[in-house]
């Protein structure tokens, strides 16, 4: 009887210790709605632990699993997501796509071609789909959201091209009956791992001598913009996150080589390209609230390990860290919005990429939301629905409306 009771007692410890971490939320300081928020976290949590698990045990990766499960947002789908839309999967050039398209608008329409983030080897068109039905809808735009390919099956750039492939294919072909659209009002858009395909895309389009039409805009929400400073100050500061995951497994994913976790340190780059590329990750631009302890750079005198700046090499390549190009040509670049959040690592290149702009004349509004998280934009509807993120949503749709 003892040792039963003893038993019962370890396995409800255990059990309050387990949903104590679930229900845990540091650096939440500041942020609404919090028990929705821990809900939801707790349900990111334990995704996580099972792939981790399923991985150790030789089970499965932890790819596989987050996919898999993140694969059921498509059965949990809100009514509201799709109302008054049309929907269509279809493929174009082989690339899968969803169009949404206001129902009722038989005339040629603005459009966003949008690339859902989900660092570069999650995510997909469901895991997006209330923010991108939600801009259909609201901005009375074409949404095409593209399916692209993922890494590791799939290393960088095949994702990358999939993305370009589509926005060029509706650049040319967009004002057909088949998409009716007004091929002079597109703009590329995308979150995190999106948004650096969409200020790549919107680059390469500007770079281009030969291309009859081009990104109007370019909408950029938390994006991934450079590789090359892993230690700015809002890498640094310990931020609230809703699914963990790190930059030397999600590089060791893209890049199809063994990143390890001394790049959080900048041993991924030598004193040489330190000095090189510097002027473009410039911390003057960071406001000066988010560099009252870390206030310069701290490791550029310091070498890095040959073995892992040869396997990190393409963090410096503009088409993975569109932050490191030269100021003529950031000049070229299509109007611009950026989204940032305060919780969020990629928080300060994105001040230092409006500042960057701006210096070169690039018209860009910047909406930043102090107390909320990297991914939140995307919860408008269904039970983890922030207000902040229909706040989100509509300051996007009004800057759309007056831009595109």
């Amino acid at each position: 009887m003892a040792r039963t009771a003893q038993r019962l007692a370890i396995i409800a410890a255990i059990t309050a210790s387990i949903m104590a971490y679930l229900w845990r939320a540091p650096n939440s300081e500041g942020i609404e709605q919090l028990d929705r928020i821990r809900a939801l976290t707790a349900s990111m949590k334990v995704t996580y632990l099972i792939g981790r698990a399923a991985e150790m045990l030789g089970i499965s990766d932890r790819i596989s699993i987050v996919r898999k499960i993140g694969g059921i947002t498509r059965l949990l789908k809100d009514a509201q997501d799709d109302a008054g839309l049309e929907i269509q999967d279809t493929l174009i050039e082989n690339v899968p796509v969803r169009i949404a398209r206001p129902k009722n608008q038989n005339g040629n329409l603005p459009a966003i071609v949008f690339y859902h983030g989900g660092a570069f080897y999650m995510g997909s068109v469901d895991t997006h789909n209330s923010l991108t039905s939600g801009l259909a809808r609201l901005a009375n735009v074409v949404v095409v959201s593209v399916d692209y390919r993922l890494a590791p099956e799939h290393p960088f750039p095949a994702g990358l091209e999939d993305c370009y492939t589509v926005t060029k294919h509706i650049l040319e072909n967009g004002n057909s009956n088949k998409f009716r659209i007004d091929t002079n009002r597109v703009a590329v858009a995308g979150d995190s791992a999106g948004g650096n395909f969409a200020a790549v895309i919107a680059m390469r389009f500007a770079s281009q001598t030969t291309s009859e039409r081009k990104p109007r805009l370019q909408i950029l929400i938390y994006p991934v913009l450079q590789l090359f400073d892993i230690m700015l100050p809002s890498y640094m500061h310990s931020h609230f996150e809703f699914f963990p995951y790190t930059v030397d497994h999600t590089l060791s994913t893209y890049f199809g080589t063994k990143v390890d976790q001394s790049i959080y340190a900048n041993n991924h780059l030598s004193v040489a390209q330190k000095k090189q590329y510097r002027k473009y990750v410039d911390w003057s631009l960071i406001p000066e609230k988010y560099r009252t302890v870390y206030q310069k750079p701290l490791t550029d005198n310091q070498e890095g390990d040959p073995t892992l700046i040869e396997n990190a090499k393409l963090a410096l390549n503009p088409e993975v860290s569109p932050l490191l190009v030269d100021d003529e040509s950031l000049a070229k670049l299509p109007s611009t919005y950026l989204l940032t959040v305060g919780h969020d690592r990629l928080r300060d290149e994105t001040f230092i990429y409006e500042g960057r702009l701006k210096r070169n004349g690039v018209p860009v509004v910047h909406n930043h939301y102090e107390h909320i998280f990297h991914g939140s934009a995307g919860f408008i509807n269904g039970p983890f629905a922030l207000d902040i993120a229909k706040k989100m949503v509509d300051d996007m749709v009004k800057y759309i409306g007056e831009n595109l």
